[in-house]
């Protein structure tokens, strides 16, 4: 049986884009095959706001997306625009709900503060092998018998430095009798991930008393139905810690989708503090969005149209490639 007959129709799929900066290509494309799967399998298509700081986002940055999306011509069905039935659509607006989630997983005594900086961790691992979120936590603040903390608001301050929690991830894997996350990926296929050695005790909340992505992310995704969550391949890693959160939870597991990233013409990863074309940039030169469109889905194997509802019918994901992408010629108008 093909990946694309293991999906079933209902649900939703997504976009969820963080409003630091411009879309690039990049993002462009996620965002065009997370719309068409969705649409080719029949699920709502749901746009999310990923803004957990919300001082982190520059002025107009978030109108700048909203615009950079209705000019690809990509609707959706429920948005922080107009809103809908699993809303609100911002992360921002979530907090509760993270809140409740992290007193779920501490009532497990899954749970536990963390004073380390950065810079600590660095200096106490001085270990080549570092996850996506860099070095695997040494275990320095972990207790030797997990236990509920009980009120999450009153934890002690030390060095006047307030704790951020860190997930037990041994003690997770136990409690689901497991000794590794195993899923499959209907792009990149089987996947197999060693909690303890190779990602560890992962933050749940951060300094600053706000979950972090890897909490709000997978509650988020449960909440608004998105049976499928197609997105970059960069983030594999945090698809096995959102898995071992619901699992944890006894939610429901979206199946995932992880295409691989476009790169520069240098093999670069396009990325917006290094300065990637902006869809607003090539707007501005006078490329059409069709002429995008055309040219985002001939890269990801598709025809080299910018009819969406062709697109959707030639849609098929076991088409999609996990490997990455290199741009080709420059787009002109």
């Amino acid at each position: 049986m093909g990946s694309d007959a293991l999906l079933t129709l209902g649900g939703a799929g997504r976009f969820a884009p963080t409003p630091t900066g411009h879309l690039h290509l990049g993002n462009a494309r996620t965002a065009l095959l997370a719309w068409l799967s969705a649409r080719q399998l029949g699920l709502r298509n749901i746009l999310r706001v990923e803004d957990l700081d919300p001082r982190a986002i520059p002025d107009g940055c978030l109108e700048g997306q909203y615009r950079d999306l209705d000019w690809l011509g990509l609707v959706y069905d429920e948005c922080p625009r107009i809103g809908g039935p699993a809303g609100p659509y911002r992360q921002s607006e979530r907090f509760a709900l993270y809140d409740e989630v992290l007193a779920q997983l501490d009532s497990m005594g899954l749970l536990y503060p963390c004073w380390c900086s950065r810079r600590e961790i660095q200096l106490a691992t001085r270990a080549p092998h570092a996850s996506d979120e860099g070095p695997v936590y040494p275990g320095t603040c972990r207790p030797s018998h997990p236990q509920p903390l009980g009120d999450l608001n009153q934890l002690p301050v030390k060095r006047d430095r307030r704790p951020a929690l860190r997930l037990n991830a041994r003690a997770a894997m136990e409690r689901l009798g497991q000794s590794e996350v195993v899923f499959t990926d209907l792009i990149a296929g089987p996947q197999r991930y060693d909690m303890v050695s190779s990602l560890g005790d992962f933050v749940v909340r951060r300094v600053d008393g706000v979950a972090s992505y890897q909490v709000a992310c997978s509650c988020d995704d449960v909440s608004m139905g998105c049976s499928l969550v197609l997105r970059g391949a960069d983030l594999l890693p945090s698809t096995a810690r959102q898995w071992l959160l619901l699992r944890l939870l006894e939610l429901p597991i979206p199946r995932y989708a992880h295409t691989g990233l476009v790169m520069n013409h240098d093999g670069q990863r396009l990325a917006k503090r290094d300065g990637a074309i902006a869809l607003g940039q090539l707007r501005d030169r006078g490329v059409s969005a069709s002429t995008v469109v055309a040219y985002l889905a001939e890269l990801s194997g598709l025809p080299a149209t910018s009819n969406l509802d062709d697109l959707t019918n030639a849609f098929k994901m076991s088409t999609l490639s996990a490997g990455d992408v290199c741009l080709r010629d420059d787009l002109d108008t």
